[in-house]
């Protein structure tokens, strides 16, 4: 099954420096049919002006992710950790028995991330952060494996689970066989196919039991994958 969701049907937020579209409910957005999908919690995509700043707030049992599009995030949190997260690079935090940690834009230009929130495998771990550098030509032309917890990546987290990118070439093709029974892609830019089925810039797929992922583009494009349990 493959279930496509529009740009457009996203919900969208405005307050002052943050402009996000969530996915699935968080925060002030609530649908008791939209509360994830399979381990999946939250997937947001977040503008955020210059100075913009999510202070200090707790977190606990969830591996949180973030994959910085444009500009930079600054990440501060309970455990003494400390970092700069640029574009085409991902942060990854464990929140485990709980954490305090806050965001922040430090430059003059906007920040553009996506915001990724898994259910861990296990609860009550110890608090971790970690970072990694990736350019656009490590992700150009295959699936390059940004974060997992089950198979060897830059980054791990303490789930079953595994996010790629991937920066389709003009009228390539790219099969892919997921482990999990769910998956997630989310068009960052261009036009792709999933198995036949077209998403635009900011579209996202829900799948569920594909055996045999089919990846093609005409023209180009940039996506995100995830696979889940």
């Amino acid at each position: 099954m493959i279930s496509i969701v529009k740009a457009g049907s996203r919900y969208h937020l405005q307050e002052g420096w943050l402009s996000t579209y969530h996915h699935f409910s968080f925060d002030t957005y609530h649908d008791p049919k939209n509360m994830g999908w399979g381990a999946l919690r939250v997937f947001n995509d977040d503008h955020i002006a210059p100075g913009g700043k999510f202070g200090m707030h707790p977190h606990a049992n969830f591996e949180i992710i973030s994959i910085v599009l444009d500009g930079a995030i600054e990440h501060m949190d309970s455990e003494g950790h400390r970092g700069i997260t640029k574009k085409n690079e991902v942060q990854a935090m464990t929140a485990g028995r709980g954490v305090f940690h806050s965001e922040e834009n430090p430059e003059r230009g906007e920040l553009h991330l996506l915001q990724i929130w898994m259910a861990p495998s296990e609860k009550s771990l110890p608090p971790s952060y970690s970072q990694a550098s990736f350019s656009e030509k490590d992700f150009t032309g295959k699936l390059l494996p940004l974060v997992s917890g089950k198979a060897k990546a830059p980054l791990a987290i303490c789930a079953n689970a595994a996010i790629y990118r991937c920066k389709l070439k003009k009228a390539q093709k790219i099969t892919f066989a997921p482990s999990g029974e769910y998956a997630f892609a989310y068009c960052v830019s261009g036009e792709f196919s999933i198995n036949g089925k077209g998403l635009s810039s900011a579209d996202s797929a829900k799948m569920r039991d594909e055996k045999k992922l089919e990846f093609s583009s005409a023209s180009g494009a940039d996506f995100v994958l995830i696979e889940l349990p």
